[in-house]
C-alpha cells in the first residue's frame, strides 16, 4: 500500500499544531485577533489530528474499519472546513479561515487518496 494516506495525516497533524501555536503566539502578540472561539476550534482541530495519525498507522494494517472511519470523517471534515472557511458570519477571524481552508484541501487530497485502487486493494481480503 502507498504511504500517501500516512503522509497526508502527518500534513494534517502539523497545520493542527501550527494553528495552536499561532494561536498561542497571537494570544500574546495581538489578544484582538483571538477569541475563545478560536481556541476551542484549535485544540478541537489538533486533538482530531492526532486521531487521524493514529488511524491512518492502523490503516497500514489494513483495518477496513479504519479505512471507512479516515473516508467518512476526511469527506465530512472538508466540507465542515468548507463552510467555516467560506460562510460569511462565522466568528473566525480570517487568519484562521486561510489555515482551515488549506487543511481542508489536505483533507480532501486524503479523501482521494483513500479512494484511490492501491489503497482499497490492500484492504481486500486474500483470495
Amino acid at each position: 500500500m502507498t504511504n500517501t494516506p500516512l503522509r497526508l495525516t502527518q500534513v494534517f497533524a502539523v497545520l493542527s499544531a501550527g494553528l495552536v501555536a499561532a494561536t498561542a503566539l497571537l494570544h500574546f502578540v495581538a489578544p484582538s485577533l483571538v477569541n475563545p472561539t478560536v481556541w476551542i476550534r484549535a485544540v478541537g482541530v489538533l486533538v482530531l489530528s492526532l486521531l487521524y495519525l493514529r488511524w491512518a498507522a492502523r490503516l497500514r494494517g489494513g483495518s477496513r474499519r479504519v479505512y471507512r472511519r479516515l473516508l467518512w470523517v476526511s469527506v465530512a471534515g472538508s466540507l465542515g472546513i468548507a463552510a467555516l472557511a467560506l460562510l460569511p458570519g462565522t466568528p473566525y477571524p480570517a487568519w484562521v479561515r486561510v489555515e482551515q481552508a488549506v487543511q481542508g484541501v489536505v483533507l480532501l487530497a486524503l479523501a482521494w487518496v483513500l479512494t484511490r485502487p492501491a489503497v482499497r486493494a490492500h484492504l481486500e481480503p486474500a483470495r
